[in-house]
């Protein structure tokens, strides 16, 4: 499960000139290399979504927090749709028929991330986060492009977004994991 450890990014208007949308589609290629070399490649698209939600506590004070949805629709080598709202992950695999629930323990925080950003090129930034160094390559419209890491099983990971649509219309259904009642059921 460390190759989705990367779904509970929060998306916002952070410093070093990173400004990223409140929701946004996307094609990806993520790439992950193990110490071994051996080669794992997906494919798929991307929707997220940021929500704003106020709560009022016992005070009367309002309080504002940002609930990230997000889907990350995997077509190859396999298919699965994998969604989170930051605490609860649900992945269904449509070749084994499977669906699990996780609770999301250590996820990657992108928020925490790209506020510790140190620009490197007018493209490239460096951030270092719980002990992880990454590097976040932004586009010629300054919109993310790459993130590549090695996570703590020392896998070398690379995403690569395309055709990146920030603040576009994104109608909710496309955030949803709706799988078959046949589905096995598995907890994660």
């Amino acid at each position: 499960m460390k190759i989705l450890m990367i779904l509970s990014i929060s998306f916002w208007v952070l410093s070093a000139d990173i400004t990223l949308p409140s929701n946004f589609t996307t094609e990806f290629e993520q790439t992950i290399t193990n110490e071994n070399g051996k080669v794992i490649n997906y494919k798929g698209n991307v929707y997220f979504k940021g929500i704003v939600e106020t709560t009022t506590d016992d005070a009367g004070i309002e309080h504002s927090y940002t609930r990230s949805l997000f889907k990350w629709n995997y077509e190859e080598p396999s298919k699965k749709e994998v969604c989170t709202d930051g605490v609860q992950l649900t992945v269904i695999d449509h070749d084994l028929e499977q669906v699990a629930n996780y609770l999301v323990d250590e996820a990657i925080d992108l928020k925490s991330i790209l506020s510790r950003a140190n620009e490197i090129t007018s493209t490239d930034y460096q951030a270092s986060y719980k002990d992880v160094e990454y590097l976040i390559t932004l586009d010629d419209k300054k919109q993310l492009s790459k993130i590549v890491y090695v996570d703590n099983l020392d896998n070398h990971v690379k995403i690569v977004f395309s055709n990146m649509n920030y603040n576009g219309v994104l109608q909710s259904n496309r955030l949803e994991c709706v799988a078959p009642k046949e589905y096995d059921r598995v907890k994660g």
